[in-house]
């Protein structure tokens, strides 16, 4: 697949740094990849946030498009709006969270999700094992996150700081929280959320089992040319629907962390 590539979901931190080597590595001559954020700048909480989060990926799948993108990645293991941009787009897109669920589970394996989210966020990732039926292959969800995290998300010391830079306490929580999995059967360690793809080689080096990155899963899947095919049946009024309901949502004020941040602008 030559061309661009547009991830979906993710937040350009400006000025960009040094590109993602995860993502870059996997890019081979005449690929490269563009960030669509969303407009929508709902933390997901809640299914109700998800849903409207939903739209905003939709938006941003269609500007993708309109950019002349040859293919798309969501930047969520929620995969927000997967199904509804496989019905309307002609490009194909890629689900991190589906491909990553598939990748962990190949084989067979049991697997277990580490993630840097609270208990309260475990509907997400669920959500994803549910509609693929691997719920049954994963031996649990290792919450290394706190409720109260929630709550201190921003600034120089909050939360998402520690997972932007690998805070030493945090990686030492994450491996703890692999070598439990291990222990309870898993074969294999689904990082919880796209926002740990920065940390996941660090994890892998620090753990006795296989780390899948959903975010990388998704890009190598699509790479590959092993995802379905969209069916390109997008209609107009639809399309000037979604426009006028991601503008009236644009307008509220971005919560610290809407959606997956990542610390460059394209590869």
């Amino acid at each position: 697949m030559m061309g661009r590539i547009g991830l979906l979901g993710s937040q350009p931190v400006m000025p960009p740094a040094v590109p993602a080597p995860e993502l870059s590595d996997l890019l081979t001559e005449g690929q490269s990849l563009r960030i669509f954020p969303s407009p929508v700048g709902l933390f997901p909480r809640t299914p109700l946030d998800v849903l409207l989060q939903e739209a905003g990926h939709m938006e941003a799948a269609l500007r993708a498009e309109e950019a002349g993108c040859v293919g798309a990645v969501i930047d969520s293991i929620g995969d927000y709006g997967l199904e509804a941009m496989r019905g309307s787009l002609s490009i194909p897109v890629a689900g991190a969270g589906e491909e990553g669920v598939r990748a962990a589970a190949a084989g067979g394996r049991r697997f277990a999700i580490v993630t840097v989210w609270p208990e309260s966020m475990n509907f997400i990732p669920r959500r994803t094992m549910d509609r693929q039926g691997r719920a049954g292959a994963c031996t649990g969800i290792h919450n290394v996150g706190s409720e109260t995290q929630l709550e201190t998300l921003a600034g120089p010391d909050g939360y998402l700081e520690q997972i932007r830079t690998g805070a030493s306490s945090l990686r030492k929580r994450i491996a703890a929280a692999c070598a439990d999995a291990r222990d309870q059967g898993a074969e294999a360690i689904l990082l919880g959320c796209t926002c740990m793809s920065a940390l996941a080689r660090d994890i892998a080096a620090e753990t006795p089992l296989p780390v899948i990155n959903p975010l990388a899963a998704g890009l190598s899947a699509l790479l590959s040319g092993g995802v379905p095919a969209s069916r390109g049946a997008f209609r107009t009024p639809a399309r000037e629907a979604l426009t006028m309901m991601v503008d009236a949502l644009s307008t509220m004020p971005a919560e610290d962390c809407s959606v997956c941040v990542t610390q460059w602008d394209e590869i």
